[in-house]
């Protein structure tokens, strides 16, 4: 493990809101969850996680799926999980989230 891998493992990463290009990124821009509003900014549609291979395995996923479950949260909004990291493997494995999960089936077919 690199020096940079290796403190990135060990320090909580900063998560930034790109409104712009609707999604939460990572302060270099390279690992990012992107989203779609749905039902007039009530509802957030997680449609797609990227992590580089070269960041993969340090729980960045995690950490993007995190500050976009709290953004919804304390905006009052629910999430559509499409994304199937955030629907197969965020949420088992985060099941104090579930609640913020909108109950209506709306997956997008990206």
């Amino acid at each position: 493990m690199t020096n940079t891998a290796a403190k990135m493992a060990t320090e909580t990463p900063k998560i930034v809101w790109n409104e712009g290009r609707r999604r939460f990124e990572t302060e270099d821009h390279e690992a990012y969850i992107e989203y779609k509003m749905r039902n007039n900014g009530k509802v957030m549609d997680l449609v797609h996680t990227y992590v580089p291979s070269t960041k993969r395995g340090l729980g960045l996923a995690s950490h993007l799926c995190v500050a976009a479950f709290e953004h919804a949260s304390s905006h009052s909004i629910s999430v559509i999980p499409s994304c199937s990291y955030v629907s197969d493997t965020f949420l088992p494995r985060n099941e104090s989230w579930k609640p913020l999960v909108h109950s209506e089936d709306l997956k997008s077919s990206i």
